[in-house]
């Protein structure tokens, strides 16, 4: 079924003032092909707009429009391009002419927080209307240039800690890393998931850069003379700037072998079953080309596909997921983690944004600068890392508050079950040993597990989900030596970061204390 055409009127005048009917396809800054006289233009394979408002304007007026939104079309991001058009039809909204009522309209409609933005960009379109050649009513444009916009306000969730959109509090980024790999190694979420939420996490990077990813970025190399171990190195997308097409740039990041090993399984897994699905195995350049992260639709495509085709549709940007679905996903994985925010006393709200935030927080506590933490964040200059910077000598108390904060108890922090004594936790394990504290020489619980560990007990124990505290066991005792050690290290380093090691731990301590005193007092 074919697009829908514009107006006969409006094709018509397109076609006598600028003979669009031999020369009407035009190829979107993303790549794709359209023709301007189609009600809808696809730009990428998430954006499509819908150009049918412009008739709204005065016929004298439509030529210059459509050709400037093609402009954008062409040479800027479809996002940016869609932000126009959905401007365009804001304005026309309060009056379809060129005039000042008509920008004093859209001036009192546009939301405060959001304002100078909205009038930048409206600013932006018709100076390079103007630019193409559009003969502009004089008043309007003198009016347009004459606004003075303060700048965007920069890293505003940063700079806030908004607890729901800004940077994960240092617990609550600690409760996500340990309750993916306690998950993992449960078998409660798969390769996939796993895989996604830690490149999330360990790369700090937008959605945009990860749904772009391809099986052949990650590379694995066994340089190492040394250790023998294998080194991953993932290539990147850089997305985010001005003039910067589909997969065109790339950073490369290494990444730590437990997360890279994961990847590598859930590649040759998500495969496996595409080769299922279409009835024929995939040659190693069609797997190459595969999107890291795709969804049913890939199958369906490639079942209907034939020769060349295969490879044109798998090298384009066609297959992969939209930036929309990838963070719907991250979203999930990190729900069924079940983490409660020592800041709210709510479920933890996620967004692949906050662990970019985080990045950049992180790095800004540990004394990194400007320069680093933009290259960190894959950042083509340094403005936006300042925010981190400036923040930065708040973040070192953060943790001490948060210990004394009466929603503490709801953080996820113990994640085993308390147990009256040693025989219960037998019952539910026969082979389960103690754990002991052996700087205060005593037992304070079980090991529900039966394999090897190496953490260093007992502290990393009350953060195990494997953990059978007892509940008459000495736990205060434990509490007091993790606090002890942790001013120690703040009076003799001199180094937040370094002394809020065990914070996680004091917490999960701190909440085994409190549900075992509630235990008690139930009888």
């Amino acid at each position: 079924m074919g697009q829908e055409k514009l107006p006969h009127s409006f094709d018509s005048w397109s076609k006598q003032e600028t003979k669009y009917d031999e020369d009407c396809l035009r190829t979107s800054f993303a790549g794709f092909e359209f023709s301007i006289l189609e009600s809808k233009w696809v730009l990428d394979s998430e954006t499509t707009i819908n150009v049918t408002f412009v008739q709204n304007f005065p016929p004298e007026y439509r030529k210059a429009i459509l050709e400037t939104l093609t402009y954008f079309a062409e040479y800027r991001s479809a996002k940016y391009t869609s932000s126009m058009s959905f401007l365009l039809r804001k304005y026309i909204k309060g009056s379809t002419s060129l005039c000042l009522n008509g920008l004093l309209s859209f001036k009192v409609g546009c939301p405060e927080r959001s304002k100078n933005d909205y009038l930048s960009r409206l600013r932006c379109f018709f100076r390079q209307a103007e630019y193409l050649g559009f003969d502009a009513p004089r008043e309007f444009m003198k009016e347009i240039n004459s606004w003075v916009l303060a700048g965007s306000e920069k890293g505003i969730p940063v700079l806030t800690q908004d607890p729901e959109t800004g940077p994960f509090s240092e617990l609550e980024f600690r409760a996500i890393k340990s309750n993916l790999d306690h998950k993992y190694a449960e078998g409660v979420i798969s390769d996939r998931e796993y895989s996604l939420a830690q490149l999330f996490a360990a790369t700090f990077r937008r959605p945009i850069n990860l749904k772009q990813l391809k099986v052949k970025d990650l590379i694995t190399s066994s340089k190492a003379l040394i250790t023998k171990q294998p080194i991953y190195q993932l290539n990147i997308p850089r997305a985010k700037g001005k003039r910067r097409k589909f997969r065109s740039q790339f950073k490369a990041f290494a990444l730590v072998q437990s997360i890279g090993q994961v990847i590598c399984q859930h590649i040759e897994t998500a495969t496996k079953e595409l080769e299922k699905k279409i009835g024929r195995e995939l040659l190693l350049e069609e797997v190459k080309e595969l999107p890291m992260f795709f969804n049913e639709q890939v199958a369906e495509e490639l079942k209907s596909l034939k020769g060349s085709q295969v490879m044109a549709y798998l090298s384009s940007e066609l297959p992969h997921m939209k930036r929309s679905d990838l963070t719907f996903e991250l979203r999930t994985i990190i729900e069924r983690l079940r983490i409660i925010s020592e800041r709210t006393g709510q479920p933890l709200k996620v967004s692949g944004y906050r662990f970019r935030y985080s990045g950049g927080t992180r790095a800004a506590e540990a004394g990194a600068g400007l320069v680093t933490i933009a290259e960190l964040l894959d950042h083509t200059d340094t403005q936006h890392a300042g925010v981190y910077i400036a923040n930065s000598s708040e973040l070192g108390e953060q943790i001490s508050k948060i210990m004394n904060n009466p929603l503490a108890r709801y953080a996820s922090a113990f994640l085993g079950k308390v147990v009256t004594n040693e025989q219960e936790a037998c019952k539910e394990n026969p082979n389960a040993s103690r754990i002991p504290c052996r700087d205060k020489e005593c037992d304070v619980g079980s090991c529900g597990s039966s394999s090897f560990c190496t953490d260093y007990a007992p502290v990393a124990c009350y953060l195990c989900p494997k953990f059978r505290p007892w509940r008459d066991a000495p736990h205060h005792l434990v509490l007091s030596w993790l606090i002890e050690e942790r001013e120690r290290l703040s009076n003799t380093l001199d180094d937040a970061k370094v002394a809020a090691i065990n914070d996680s731990a004091i917490l999960a301590v701190a909440q085994v204390i409190k549900i075992c005193e509630e235990e008690k007092d139930n009888g």
